[in-house]
């Protein structure tokens, strides 16, 4: 029953990246999708960033289900430790898809939202 636990947050972003892949929001808004002062300059920011963001999310999940299941293994016979490494983990690969994510809209459009 471990595993479970110490893949919840990773199961979490695959399950959020898939949803935005499949259903990603039409418009703008402040309630569902990646939302970051960039990511909101007009429509086209925010279509490239939510795609964008949801193919990272599920890379991410990937990376953090592999990484869960090694350490589960590893720290197997200490759940409390296994549980923080997995959890900072997922942490640790949800920020650096956020700054991906970033970066690349910064590669891609301008300071004002325009494609470069």
């Amino acid at each position: 029953m471990e595993i479970l636990g110490n893949l919840g947050p990773s199961i979490v972003f695959l399950v959020v990246g898939v949803i935005l892949k499949l259903w990603p929001p039409k418009e703008v808004n402040n309630f569902y999708g990646y939302r970051t002062s960039f990511s909101k300059k007009n429509n086209d920011v925010w279509k490239e960033a939510n795609s964008y963001s949801g193919t990272m999310m599920i890379l991410g999940a990937v990376i953090s289900i592999i990484f869960s299941i090694t350490i589960t293994f590893l720290y197997g016979n200490d759940p409390g430790k296994s549980n923080i490494i997995c959890v900072m983990g997922s942490l640790i690969i949800v920020l650096i898809s956020i700054f991906y994510t970033e970066v690349h809209l910064r590669k891609v459009f301008d300071k004002d939202g325009k494609r470069k």
